[in-house]
């Protein structure tokens, strides 16, 4: 269904906000409720008219789903500015409860930037970085993928993985989700048998330092 033509809508499990996409391989659109009810034609004019590239949509809504499990605590940030030489901003930043930035980010910039530009500047760098290690993380494991096709009326389960937004699909079409966690469950389980078996191998064939 993902190499087909026409315009699907794509869900992803475990996500805690509305993921749904509206999208042609191509351009993308997040459906809300409203327009999730939209008739086909609609859905056209809307992926027309508000399309945006959709390896660059799905990355900004992937960024935005894990940005509450970003890690922003003090001694993370005192860290950083330490490294990045910039220690003569680490008592300022302690005067900064930056722990609550997932909860109050526009309270938190602010006193940032009260404070100084260069403490604002430094605290937007350390939590890129921390973004980055959490999309990381996300992008190594693999999902669990509905796509409808609007104009066929049709729908499957998948297994994929995202990588700078694109997804790549690893698995034959299923039919439920169940199915899809079922089949992804048992990948997992062969994976770690294989790691251990590895592991395993490799401990028998270490050399024992006798001739």
């Amino acid at each position: 269904m993902e190499g087909g033509k026409g315009i699907y809508i794509e869900k992803w499990s475990g996500m805690k906000e509305n993921s749904s996409i509206l999208h042609n391989r191509q351009k993308g659109v997040i459906l809300d409720k409203q327009s999730v009810t939209l008739s086909h034609s609609k859905k056209e004019e809307l992926l027309r008219e508000q399309g945006k590239p959709l390896e660059a949509l799905r990355k900004e809504i992937i960024k935005k789903e894990l940005s509450p499990n970003v890690e922003t605590r003090s001694y993370l940030f005192e860290r950083f500015l330490q490294q990045n030489g910039k220690p003569e901003l680490v008592e300022e930043a302690r005067t900064v409860k930056i722990e609550e930035y997932s909860t109050k980010p526009n309270q938190i910039m602010s006193e940032l930037s009260f404070i100084g530009v260069s403490l604002a500047e430094g605290f937007l760098d350390f939590y890129g970085i921390q973004l980055s290690h959490v999309v990381e993380k996300y992008e190594k494991r693999l999902h669990i993928i509905e796509l409808e096709s609007v104009d066929q009326r049709e729908s499957g389960f998948y297994i994929g993985k995202f990588t700078e937004g694109n997804l790549a699909i690893v698995s034959p079409r299923l039919d439920s989700e169940e199915q899809a966690q079922e089949t992804l469950s048992a990948f997992l389980t062969t994976k770690q048998k294989r790691q251990k078996d590895y592991s395993k191998m490799g401990l028998e064939q270490e050399p024992t330092g006798k001739d």
